[in-house]
């Protein structure tokens, strides 16, 4: 058995587009939902259980329609990823080198941020269901979506360099997603840009000006600066200095330099906005790298 009870449910599916988004009523729908549900847990080590779980969460949210099937499996994934973290802690009883140690922290940590995406995508997919075509939501599901399937992936990537052995204990139970889980329904049009805005549909009037702003003339939180012009010497001061999950933008403006450092923007570090000077002004850069001992997931230059 393996060690994490942890699986990802594939769950974009071809035939979305041909099927339609309305409650469904003949036995042909009801057949289409069903292959649905089939096709959602066909990569899963255990299938049947993965169908009870989807079938457990349609009967609390209403009849199946395709864009009900997904948020079923994101919940259905979302719980089974919550028991993964609890399970995780249990393999540092275990005898395990160092590397191996850097990787499984690493692995809690990538977890941690994975249910919040997939806890983010399924409010987003409550949304779509109820009927909003908010343009936003499509590119924050596709978004948050990308960033669980690159957690997975480097999670494993932390167990380069081991024997492999733990690694097998994860691997087995982790299903890998290739695509991301969602298709906008038939009925809903998605805003397209006419050309004419050098930003996408979805990005708020907000953020527009902050990026059309030149860098002295955003109002800055905190300025970083190598000369001590500036309240920090080093952007992971200014980060680590920053309030915690913040609803607002915080902007950190950094003076031209050299900045040799590592800057990690841990989860609760949010809305964080850096503004430098400008290409080859202000400069981020390291050398952390595998033959050194970091995990993949440590040699970020500046990563979360």
């Amino acid at each position: 058995m393996a060690m994490l009870g942890f699986l990802f449910i594939l769950v974009l599916l071809p035939s979305f587009k041909a099927l339609s988004y309305e409650p469904i009523h003949s036995e042909i729908q009801t057949q289409d939902m069903q292959a649905l549900i089939a096709q959602a847990c066909m990569d899963i080590e255990n299938q049947n259980s993965c169908l009870t779980n989807i079938h457990n969460e349609l009967t609390k949210i209403g009849p199946p329609s395709p864009t009900l099937v997904m948020s079923a499996a994101l919940k259905a994934t979302l719980n089974e990823a919550l028991v993964a973290i609890d399970n995780m802690t249990k393999i540092t009883t275990f005898s395990v080198s160092y590397r191996e140690q850097q990787a499984i922290e690493d692995c809690k940590e990538l977890l941690d941020f994975l249910v919040s995406e997939l806890a983010w995508s399924l409010g987003e997919m409550q949304r779509i269901c109820a009927g909003d075509t908010n343009v936003q939501y499509e590119g924050n599901l596709e978004a948050w979506l990308s960033a669980a399937l690159s957690n997975q992936d480097t999670c494993l990537e932390g167990f380069e360099g081991t024997n492999r052995s733990l690694e097998s204990y994860i691997s087995g139970s982790l299903t890998q997603l290739h695509t991301l889980p969602f298709k906008p329904p038939r009925n809903t049009t998605i805003a397209e840009s006419d050309g004419t805005s050098e930003f996408p549909e979805w990005m708020s009037e907000g953020d527009q000006e902050l990026l059309r702003a030149k860098p002295h003339g955003v109002r800055a939180d905190a300025i970083v600066a190598l000369d001590g012009s500036g309240h920090y010497g080093s952007i992971a001061e200014a980060v680590n200095a920053a309030s915690s999950h913040s609803a607002r933008r915080y902007i950190i403006y950094v003076k031209k330099g050299l900045y040799k450092e590592n800057v990690d923007m841990k989860k609760k570090m949010t809305n964080i906005m850096l503004v430098g000077d400008g290409i080859g002004q202000t400069i981020i850069t390291s050398n952390r790298n595998f033959m050194q001992g970091w995990t993949t997931f440590r040699t970020a230059t500046l990563g979360n």
